[in-house]
């Protein structure tokens, strides 16, 4: 029975000890390897987000630069179509205090023939000529 039990040891117990040694340092050796990736991964993961942050500030900071730029030209754009209007304001009402001198002129133009032709009695006697030339 001692042999038999010695028999067991040996061919039996022992190379299935050595096989659950051998899974276990394979497990470890594994377990390290992905441990090892891990940690890779978490500084990749860190960078990434460094890089994003880094990223994200220099767009902010582009996108600052853009509106400062956009509104310069726009106050720019803006103040020169202001002008551009107020002088074609200005040059409305010139024209139209021209017209209105203009017309003014005329009027008394008229107003001084209609005026003496009718002050004389010219009026009257074309009337009268009328008058007659129609019997």
């Amino acid at each position: 029975m001692l042999e038999r039990h010695d028999e067991l040891i040996h061919h039996d117990i022992i190379p299935r000890l050595e096989k659950v040694e051998k899974a276990q340092l394979d497990f470890s050796t594994q377990a390290e390897v992905i441990t090892g990736q891990v940690k890779e991964v978490t500084v990749q993961v860190a960078e990434i987000k460094s890089s994003q942050t880094n990223l994200e500030l220099t767009v902010m900071k582009d996108g600052q630069e853009t509106r400062s730029i956009l509104n310069k030209f726009v106050d720019h754009y803006f103040a020169t179509d202001k002008e551009r209007l107020q002088t074609e304001r200005d040059v409305i009402h010139v024209d139209e205090r021209i017209t209105l001198k203009r017309f003014s002129t005329r009027e008394k133009i008229v107003l001084g023939v209609v005026g003496a032709f009718a002050g004389s009695g010219g009026i009257l006697a074309g009337i009268a000529a009328l008058i007659q030339f129609l019997k």
